[in-house]
């Protein structure tokens, strides 16, 4: 940088050039918010977090390490993927964040030893696509033969999640025989 000095009726004036550099880290700031995805699923796009210094410049020499927890948690959801992360260049990314269970209204915090933590803005997690089944009501211990009996059989998400727009059809077989008929 340079600064220039002018007045009426006078010869300006230029100084000699300075490097301006970011301040100290005092805050961190989120600058992708994290967006609504499907439980399970990586949200996307990832999720990135500034330092910056008290007059909310980048600082672009940090290299702090960035950790997120959940905040407001609906659901009882779990947090997977990377969750301490080392700053590049000032900003710290979170590309590989899920959580399990379907809720409305969950946040992130966001944190580093010495800066003012961030909050996200709210995001909702959904039962995504079916991509397993499970029994939610077991075949009894012991049936009668020719007698009928109760077993349920639930489509669930990624996450775990029951995934509601199933609608596809569900065969049930007998895995295993160990009386040969």
């Amino acid at each position: 940088y340079t600064l220039t000095a002018s007045a009426t009726g006078l010869t300006g004036a230029t100084s000699t050039t300075f490097d301006v550099s970011g301040g100290v880290p005092a805050q961190l700031t989120i600058v992708q918010q994290p967006s609504s995805t499907s439980g399970g699923v990586a949200i996307t796009p990832a999720i990135t977090v500034e330092i910056r210094d008290a007059l909310n410049n980048l600082v672009p020499t940090a290299t702090n390490t960035v950790t997120v927890a959940i905040g407001s948690n609906p659901s009882a959801g779990a947090l997977s993927g990377t969750q301490s992360v080392a700053a590049v260049g000032g900003v710290a990314t979170f590309n590989t964040l899920s959580i399990n269970n379907a809720g409305a209204a969950y946040t992130l915090v966001f944190s580093s030893a010495g800066l003012t933590a961030a909050t996200s803005a709210t995001f909702d997690i959904t039962a995504g696509p079916a991509t397993v089944l499970g029994f939610t009501t077991q075949p009894p211990a012991s049936a009668v033969f020719q007698s009928p009996f109760v077993t349920a059989v639930t489509a669930r998400d990624a996450g775990g999640n029951v995934a509601t727009s199933y609608t596809g059809a569900v065969t049930l077989g007998i895995g295993s025989n160990p009386a040969g008929g």
